[in-house]
C-alpha cells in the first residue's frame, strides 16, 4: 500500500508548494541556531530517552515525563503505537490521514470506518458516539482533521474519551495541527485525558521542521508510554531534532504570530475561492479543502504550483483539493493563477 502525501516537490524544479501544510513563517531563528549548534555533538549517539526534550514537553503540557514518548516524526509514532499495542479491531473516521490505515494493516487489524458527511460540514457529531459504543481495541481521531481542517467539538471529544475508557478502548487523537488554531485550551484532548487516551503531536508543521522529523505522544499512563517507547528503533530521534525541539517550545510569541497570520490568510483564501465559485469547507487549520468540477492538479502544475489532489483519501474523490495557507504574497499568486486556470 503506497501512500500519497503532500510535499513531494522533488523532480519538479522551481515550484511553489501548496500541497504540504508547513508554517509559512519558516523555522524560528532559535530553532535554526539550536540545530546548527548540535553539529558539535554529531560524533556521539543521541540520547535514546530524549530526556531534556521530554522534560520540556512535560512542563509545556503539564504531564509527567514518563507519560511522554518522542519519535522520528508523528508517522513514526503511529506505527510504533500500533505495533506495540497490537489492536485486533480499530475505528477510523474518513476521510483521514492514510498512514493510520497502513500502520493498522501491518498488524492485520480489522478496520471499521465512520464517514464524515460533507452535508454536516465534515464535523464529527453525536451519531459517531453510537458507533464508538460498539467497542473497539483502538479508535483514531484527528483534530483538526486532515484533510477537512475541522476541529472535533469538545463535548463529542469528552464523551468519546469517556466511552473509550469504559469500553477499554485506546483513543488516539492526532493533534498535529492543533497549534495553528489557538483553541487548544478548549478543544484539545488534554482537557479530557484518562488512562486510555493518547495524543499525537509533532513539531513538523507548527515550527516548520518537516526535514528534521520530530513527533511526540502524550499518554494517559506511563505503562502505555513505556510500551510505545519500547517499540521500533532504539535511537529514533537525532540530536539535532532534539535540540531544535527544546528550543521550539520556548517560542510562544512565534506561535501567537503564526495563529494570527493563519487566521487572516485563511479568511482571504476562503473568500477568494468562494468568489471563484468553488465550494470551500470551513477550516480551523492551516489548510483548506475545496471542490472544483474543473480538473486543477495538472493545470496548476503547468503554472508552477503544486496542490494536493484528494482522491487518495477514502470518502473523497478527484474533485476535492487541499491547499496550504501560506503568506499573503504566495496566497495572492495562487489565487491569480487559479483564476486564469478556471477562466481558460
Amino acid at each position: 500500500m503506497i501512500q500519497k502525501h503532500g510535499g513531494n516537490i522533488y523532480g519538479y524544479g522551481d515550484i511553489l508548494d501548496f500541497s504540504s501544510n508547513i508554517n509559512p513563517l519558516g523555522p524560528p531563528e532559535s530553532v535554526r541556531a539550536a540545530y546548527l549548534a548540535s553539529a558539535e555533538t554529531m560524533d556521539r549517539y543521541p540520547d535514546s530517552s530524549c530526556t531534556e526534550l521530554r522534560s520540556k514537553l512535560s512542563m509545556h503540557f503539564g504531564l509527567p515525563a514518563e507519560n511522554i514518548v518522542c519519535g522520528n516524526g508523528a508517522a513514526d509514532l503511529i506505527y510504533r503505537a500500533v505495533h506495540a499495542l497490537r489492536p485486533k479491531s480499530a475505528l477510523l473516521c474518513r476521510p483521514c490521514f492514510g498512514e493510520y490505515e497502513k500502520a493498522l494493516a501491518e498488524t492485520e487489524c480489522r478496520i471499521s470506518e465512520y464517514f464524515l458527511r460533507e452535508s454536516e460540514g465534515f464535523i464529527l457529531d453525536e451519531d459517531f458516539l453510537i458507533t464508538v459504543s460498539k467497542g473497539y481495541d483502538i479508535v483514531i481521531l484527528c483534530s483538526p482533521n486532515n484533510p477537512t481542517g475541522r476541529l472535533i467539538p469538545p463535548h463529542i471529544l469528552e464523551t468519546t474519551a469517556e466511552i473509550c475508557r469504559d469500553k477499554g478502548t485506546v483513543l488516539i487523537c492526532d493533534e498535529c495541527f492543533m497549534g495553528f488554531t489557538g483553541l487548544a485550551s478548549t478543544h484539545s484532548l488534554t482537557n479530557f485525558m484518562n488512562d486510555n487516551c493518547i495524543i499525537l503531536g509533532a513539531f513538523t508543521k507548527l515550527y516548520a521542521m518537516a526535514g528534521l522529523r520530530l513527533g511526540y505522544m502524550l499518554c494517559g499512563n506511563a505503562s502505555t508510554a513505556e510500551k510505545i517507547a519500547g517499540s521500533g528503533q532504539y535511537w529514533s530521534v537525532s540530536s539535532p531534532a532534539q535540540a531544535a525541539g527544546v528550543a521550539a517550545l520556548d517560542e510562544l510569541d512565534y506561535v501567537e504570530r503564526t495563529i494570527e497570520l493563519i487566521r487572516r490568510e485563511r479568511e482571504f483564501l476562503t473568500n477568494e475561492l468562494t468568489a471563484l465559485g468553488l465550494k470551500v469547507c470551513p477550516s480551523d487549520a492551516d489548510f483548506l479543502l475545496f471542490r472544483s468540477e474543473t480538473e486543477l492538479y495538472d493545470l496548476m502544475l503547468t503554472k508552477g504550483i503544486l496542490i494536493r489532489r484528494c482522491d487518495s483519501f477514502r470518502g473523497l474523490d478527484s474533485s476535492y483539493y487541499r491547499i496550504a495557507v501560506k503568506n499573503h504574497k504566495d496566497n495572492s499568486r495562487f489565487i491569480d493563477t487559479l483564476r486564469r486556470c478556471l477562466n481558460g
